[in-house]
């Protein structure tokens, strides 16, 4: 990997550099204009280009324009004139010839390429004159431009004129911002650090390598284990960040520099707001420069384009002057919340900032979102304006919302005791227990503390409330105590008592929601959520996703006021779908959420990383699931926000047993120990049978069969259906036949379309039927259940091989063969499975190398000394045995074998 400047390599630029060439290939075109922002690595990129133009037999004149040139003639082609003479320079025409001459000499016959950094600084002159040579076909061009008008337009309008096609650059994707940041850093990021840096960015190299040296000198992000993660807080900008915004806005004229910084703090202004600056043609020019983006549509708002500048302008804007700006974009004291994904947190942070009374309810739900979306700054800050505003005891509660999402449990614990026992607001009393309930599950404590804590809020509650039969139905407190009711239901589901869940979910729906349940809009949300848990966890997998999304599309229909919600939703969606076998569908949920405008980077780095690790490897793909699971897991150590940690250790012992990596196995396995008390019993349970499918695959070092049989009837007895069918299932796959007719009676009981693979597979397991094994393994491929896929077709060629029926046998075995190459590592217990290279003889294996190099019958029988029919009688046998039957597919076969027997 080439470095560019000695530090970090020069990435993402492949694509432009392909285009690039691709133009100066055609033959009506004459050169490319590449434009791109500050920052993008146009000159690095033009450096680049050089070098692969020369490997391709052009010559390549590199013109560097400056400002400081811009006013002397021909003073960027000075290199190039060496030669001529004042009376030469004298005359266009004659300066003309001079370069058409030095350029055939100097090129030798090649393809002449003019390569211009920095074009917009050219002076009129060799602007001029370039586009002379181009027109006649002299050179081929290509200019580096910032989108800065040109001082002259000669040479740009061959551009417009259709000699030269554009070429953008873009920022750096997610992948290449992270393959930077890692390169800089020294080591890999979690997903919501690379998230957080790409995005903040905006992919621009130049503001990233600034931002990356801000958040690690500032402890923004921090080394753990080899990993790069956030550290969850976030700091003011250092003077170096702070140099860059200075670069920035010293480089715009005042009326730029103006709507430049009242879009920065407002965090984004619609266009009616914009226009009440009267600079509407300066904003379409920083537009056109990269330096604002809009929304697309005419209606949404103008925001940065790098949103890492919001808060460098923030420090840069003086309190005056940002107050000044405000008042020319809002009335006095105004408060019109825009949307969250349009920069609400922005816009209050700049209305304090101006000392614009905010409503308290108003910053109690910011303050609330903010903790969610990993901006717990502000979430500080605005609980701490409501507490100023009257709002004491219902600030605690946000302030300590933030604390628990950093891990500060026993402190949050703490404080909202006090709030438990003072408050009298009914639901500030119920927010209280919620989250003292969450801080101590999430410790290791038991989830009966769940059910006494409810029990505790409910007697608080009638003593702030009126009497309830003389309030009516419609009474206050009516979702306090319905909030109640969901905080017990949330036990329950802990401790995988699914019947009593259920019931209490039933009373909750027979209920009639009061007018003040009904202002409590995310408790609705919350009850098709835990409807969604109990539903898949009883087997009910497509009432289970349908009421998941459902509450996910409410959440998202909220215009932002259930964001906070939004992490937690799309956990229980994802690991809905993937426990019923929606994989495909799972990976898109996953990616929806990334590419939302704003997202929980903990929840990103943590729960979301390690459910995207478990859909790898139930797909088979272990050595892709083990590189999320390691830095998901240290994440999940600092943070477990939706206690997954021991699921995932199960997982990942279990995919680096499949890898043969036991060290790592054995040690996710003795850190499992350390945090086996800790979520939710059922998924405690599945974490213990990955756990024990890892060492059941390794007959002789520990085989731990009977343990997962053991796991199996735990589950059954519970009862966890869905925990049962999972662990069943490795159960078969790892060779306990005899629990076929159980997993078949479970799937039967399911719904969705695993179920039915399952029950296919595990009847045909039962019945030893071949022909329904392989059946069921093209159906468990169908929906990317390769693992099971391997095992069924693998269990009908022995069943075909047992019956004698070798033409069945062999399609099975190329099935079977075809399917592992596609797992990443092996299943332990499939090794031997699949025929190879080395069941054959030492002469079959010769004759068989032989072939396929591509000698003919005829030419072995004469190099062996053999006869033609015997040849052919030993390629016959090695096609059965391969389960091939073609040469073509036994020089794939043999490529690669050394012959090591």
């Amino acid at each position: 990997m080439s470095r560019e400047d000695g530090h970090a390599p020069l990435v993402g630029v492949d694509r432009t550099i392909g285009a690039i060439v691709s133009t100066l290939s055609h033959p009506n075109l004459h050169g490319a204009l590449v434009v791109g922002e500050a920052g993008t690595g146009k000159s690095a990129i033009a450096r680049r280009l050089v070098s692969v133009l020369e490997a391709h037999q052009k010559k390549c004149f590199v013109v560097r324009a400056t400002a400081s040139l811009a006013d002397v003639p021909y003073g960027s082609l000075g290199p190039y004139l060496t030669e001529a003479t004042p009376q030469t320079l004298a005359s266009s025409l004659s300066a003309l010839r001079a370069l058409v001459a030095y350029f055939r000499a100097a090129s030798g016959g090649r393809e002449a390429v003019v390569v211009v950094d920095d074009a917009h600084y050219l002076d009129d002159d060799s602007s001029h004159i370039l586009t002379q040579l181009v027109i006649s076909r002299t050179i081929k061009v290509v200019l580096f431009s910032n989108g800065i008008p040109p001082r002259s337009g000669d040479l740009f309008s061959l551009y417009t004129d259709g000699f030269i096609s554009r070429v953008d650059v873009g920022g750096l994707n997610d992948t290449d911002a992270a393959r930077l940041s890692a390169a800089v850093l020294g080591g890999p990021l979690a997903r919501g650090a690379a998230h957080y840096l790409a995005r903040q960015s905006a992919g621009n190299p130049l503001m990233l390598r600034a931002l990356l040296e801000h958040s690690s000198a500032t402890g923004e992000l921090v080394e753990r284990s080899g990993v790069w993660c956030l550290s969850g807080r976030f700091h003011p900008p250092l003077p170096a960040l702070v140099d860059l915004g200075k670069t920035l806005l010293q480089g715009l004229s005042e009326q730029e520099r103006t709507v430049y910084e009242a879009v920065a703090l407002s965090g984004g202004l619609p266009q009616a707001r914009l226009a009440r600056l009267g600079e509407d043609a300066v904003a379409q020019q920083l537009l056109r420069r990269g330096l604002l983006r809009n929304s697309g549509t005419s209606a949404g708002p103008v925001r940065v384009a790098h949103p890492m500048m919001t808060r460098v302008v923030r420090a840069l804007v003086p309190a005056g002057r940002s107050a000044e700006l405000r008042r020319s974009v809002f009335d006095d004291d105004e408060v019109v919340l825009p949307a969250l994904h349009e920069g609400r947190l922005d816009y209050l942070n700049w209305a304090l900032d101006c000392g614009v009374d905010v409503p308290a309810p108003v910053l109690l739900q910011a303050a609330r979102t903010a903790a969610h979306v990993s901006s717990p700054e502000s979430a500080l800050r605005f609980a701490g304006a409501a507490r100023a505003g009257g709002e004491d005891d219902a600030a605690t509660v946000e302030e300590v919302r933030v604390r628990i999402n950093l891990g500060d449990y026993a402190v949050a614990v703490d404080m909202l005791e006090k709030v438990r026992g003072g408050a009298v607001r009914p639901m500030t009393v119920v927010d209280a227990a919620v989250l003292t309930a969450l801080a101590c599950v999430r410790r290791g404590e038991n989830p009966s503390a769940v059910h006494t804590l409810a029990d505790a809020c409910t007697a608080r509650l009638e003593a702030v409330l009126p009497d309830r039969a003389a309030a009516g139905p419609d009474g206050a407190g009516e979702a306090a105590r319905e909030a109640v009711a969901l905080l017990h239901v949330f036990g329950w589901i802990l401790e995988g008592q699914y019947a009593a869940a259920q019931a209490g979910l039933d009373v909750l729906d027979g209920t009639v929601r009061s007018a003040e349940s009904a202002a409590e809009p995310r408790l609705p949300v919350l009850g098709r959520v835990f409807r969604g848990v109990v539903s898949g966890a009883l087997g009910k997998c497509a009432t289970a996703i349908a009421e998941l999304r459902a509450a996910l599309e409410e959440v998202e229909g909220s215009a932002g006021d259930l964001e906070h919600l939004h992490p937690q939703v799309t956990v229980e969606y994802v690991s809905a779908l993937i426990h019923a076998g929606e994989f495909a569908a799972a990976a898109d949920a996953l990616d929806e959420y990334r590419q939302r405008p704003v997202v929980s980077l903990e929840y990103l780095s943590g729960p979301l990383a390690a459910l995207e690790a478990v859909l790898e490897a139930r797909r088979g793909r272990f050595r892709t699931a083990l590189q999320i699971l390691e830095p998901a897991l240290i994440s999940l150590r600092r943070l477990d926000s939706e206690m997954l940690l021991p699921y995932a250790l199960g997982v990942a012992s279990w995919a680096a047993n499949s890898l043969g990596e036991k060290g790592a196995a054995k040690a996710f396995e003795e850190e499992f120990s350390g945090v086996s008390s800790t979520g939710s019993r059922a998924l405690l349970l599945l974490g213990r049978a990955f756990l024990a499918a890892g060492g059941a695959g390794t007959p002789g070092e520990g085989s731990d069969l009977a343990g997962l049989q053991g796991l199996a009837e735990t589950a059954r007895s519970a009862p966890y259906p869905s925990c049962e069918k999972d662990t069943l299932e490795l159960l078969l796959v790892l060779g306990d036949t005899a629990r076929a007719w159980r997993l078949a009676e479970l799937a039967d009981q399911f719904e969705g379309t695993e179920a039915e693979v399952l029950s296919h597979y595990a009847h045909a397991l039962a019945d030893s039927d071949a022909e329904a094994l392989l059946m069921a393994a093209d159906e468990a491929e169908s929906i990317q259940k390769l693992p099971l896929a391997a095992d069924a077709s693998a269990r009908a060629m022995r069943l075909f091989d047992e019956r004698g029926d070798g033409r069945s046998r062999r399609l099975a075995l190329r099935a079977v063969r075809r399917r592992q190459s596609l797992l990443e590592g092996l299943l332990p217990h499939e090794e031997g499975d699949a025929r190879t290279t080395h069941e054959l003889t030492g002469r079959e294996w010769e004759i068989a190398k032989m072939a396929a190099e591509g000698a003919t019958n005829r030419a072995i029988a004469r190099a062996l000394v053999l006869s033609t029919r015997t040849v052919e009688g030993h390629l016959y046998r090695v096609y059965g045995k391969l389960g091939i039957t073609t040469r073509e597919e036994l020089a794939g076969e043999m490529a690669g074998d050394d012959g090591t027997r």
